[in-house]
Formats: structure tokens, C-alpha cells, sequence
């Protein structure tokens, strides 16, 4: 039995309350998780898990074998980081998550950079808005804008985004231009489900703040839900500059109250609670700062430049 690939599955099971939910996860079958928590019980002597119709619970002696793996599991994550950087290679796998229009605009850049680099290097990129859990779901750095929710792990800031108000010419010569913020409540609004706005958000110009009505017309689930409706002609949307610069640049989109400027939205990188980044993250980093530094409308912070 594979003690660390076991103690992986069950700390996996605990943590997302089903043997289905862990072999998600891990990438593997639930049946395989199954196995590997049953070879434990067996390795012990003792049942770990009772199993349900709702998930998982943990025993008594569950509980105390959980405690134990968390342990065995963040020493041995620290071992591997620890000869990683005394033999400097960058090799093996990263597994990196970023929400999904990061994942479609920046990282395409970052991966072939390192596959350039480190050939030994394999970049596993989740694209994904959720909120992960960084040790549990098995993810070495996570990407993510605007909010960082709840969660363990060492999280840092390092840029912001010019965030734009963008419609088709088309849409705005039927509907009219605004030539205020208020005028703003006769569009309708495209909101990315991500999105905390709900009936308002801040617009400023100079020392002049105000709240902007919303007429929230539709809700996409996806950035590209955001760009189809769009071409649609079905209103206006708030969208990272980088994603639609190109589109401007040529007439396709037009910045709505261009005047006026939107609060910048926060990137930040989160990582496990480690005392140390591997070499791995280091590269990956260096990498993800050089392409945020010529993305226009990416603004990264004094500690990211360095």
C-alpha cells in the first residue's frame, strides 16, 4: 500500500465529506479512494469512516488518523520543496488554479514561457471561480481577483486591474449614449455571476465619487457568455481592459462613459502555509509578473516588480 497516495485519499474524503467528491479531487476512481481508505482500516485495524447515503463521517479513531495525515502529509510536501531547492531543478508537476478569464487571457502565455524553459516542468492549470481549498484539492498556487473568501493559506497582492463599462457601437446607437452615470439605469446591465454588484456600483472622476443605478438584464455564467452577449446587443458589461483592448482598438467595443473610471479590481496569489516555495513556484511566478508587467491595464504592485 502507497501510505502517502492513501493518507492523500482519505485527508481528501474528510475534508469534501464523499468518496465521490474526493475522487474528483484526486483524479482518480471512487472506487480506487474506496480501496485505498479500505487498505488503511485494514493497515490499522480499525474502521475510520462510517459510510452513508449524506457522505462520510469520521470515527473516534478517524478522527485521530486525520490529525496524523494532515501532519505526515504537510512534512512530506516540505521534504520534497526542501530537495527540490537543494538540487535547484525545475521538474515535476504544478498545479496552479485561476478564474477563468485569467485563465484564457494570461496564462496561455505563462504556460508556453515555462514549457520553454523547464521542459521537465508540467503545469496542470485548473480553470475555475470557485474558491478552492488549496490543501485539500491538491493545488500549489491559486490565482484570484476581487476577493479571497475563506481559506488556509499565505495570500499575497500583487496587482490590480483597470476594470472597463463596454457595449457594441451598435447597442449604443439604439439605445443612446450616457452622458452621465445616472443615464446608466436606461442600459441593461450584463453581470458576470462572479460579480458582487447587485443594484449599484462606484464610478469616479477626479475627486467626484457617485453610485451608478444598475439594470441588471442578464447574468452569464461564463466570460465568454459575457462577450457573446455582447456581440448580441443585449447591453453593457464590466470587463478587465486587457480582455477587451483589442476589440476597442478596433471599433468592435466601445467604453461606455469613458470619462469616468471604475475601481480597479485586486489580483492576488495564494499558496499553501509552507515556510518555503518550491522551485516550482518560484518559476511560475517569475513567469505569471514578466506577462502581468506587458499586460496594458495590469498594474503590479512595488513587491512584484522586484
Amino acid at each position: 500500500m502507497d501510505k502517502i497516495s492513501a493518507f492523500e485519499s482519505y485527508v481528501c474524503a474528510v475534508q469534501s465529506g464523499s468518496l465521490s467528491a474526493a475522487a474528483r479531487q484526486r483524479k482518480i476512481s471512487q472506487p480506487a479512494v474506496s480501496q485505498q481508505i479500505s487498505a488503511l482500516e485494514a493497515y490499522f485495524d480499525t474502521r475510520l469512516l462510517d459510510r452513508g447515503r449524506s457522505g462520510v463521517q469520521m470515527t473516534e479513531a478517524g478522527e485521530l488518523v486525520y490529525k496524523r495525515a494532515v501532519v505526515i502529509l504537510d512534512e512530506q510536501n516540505k521534504l520534497q520543496t526542501e530537495l527540490e531547492t537543494l538540487s535547484g531543478k525545475i521538474a515535476g508537476q504544478l498545479t496552479v488554479t485561476a478564474s477563468l478569464g485569467i485563465s484564457q487571457h494570461v496564462m496561455g502565455d505563462v504556460i508556453i514561457q515555462l514549457a520553454k524553459q523547464y521542459p521537465e516542468l508540467k503545469v496542470l492549470l485548473r480553470a475555475d471561480d470557485r474558491i478552492l481549498n488549496l490543501d485539500a484539492e491538491n493545488v500549489d498556487i491559486a490565482l484570484r481577483l476581487g476577493t479571497l473568501g475563506n481559506g488556509s493559506g499565505f495570500a499575497r497582492k500583487i496587482a490590480t486591474l483597470d476594470v472597463l463599462y463596454v457595449a457594441t457601437p451598435e447597442y449604443l446607437d439604439s439605445i443612446g449614449r450616457p452622458t452621465k452615470p445616472q443615464q446608466l439605469v436606461n442600459l441593461d446591465y450584463i453581470q458576470y455571476r462572479a460579480d458582487d454588484d447587485q443594484i449599484a456600483a462606484s464610478m469616479s472622476r477626479g475627486s467626484q465619487t457617485v453610485q451608478v443605478p444598475l439594470k441588471i438584464g442578464l447574468t452569464a455564467q461564463l466570460p465568454d457568455l459575457i462577450i457573446q452577449a455582447l456581440y448580441s446587443n443585449l447591453g453593457y458589461a464590466k470587463i478587465p481592459g486587457f480582455m477587451v483592448e483589442d476589440d476597442i482598438s478596433k471599433g468592435r467595443l466601445e467604453v461606455v462613459l469613458p470619462q469616468w473610471q471604475i475601481p480597479t479590481t485586486d489580483l492576488f496569489i495564494v499558496y499553501p502555509a509552507r515556510e518555503t516555495l518550491s522551485p516550482r513556484v518560484v518559476a511560475f511566478l517569475s513567469a505569471l509578473f514578466y506577462h502581468l508587467q506587458i499586460t496594458k491595464g495590469a498594474n503590479l504592485t512595488a513587491s512584484a516588480k522586484k
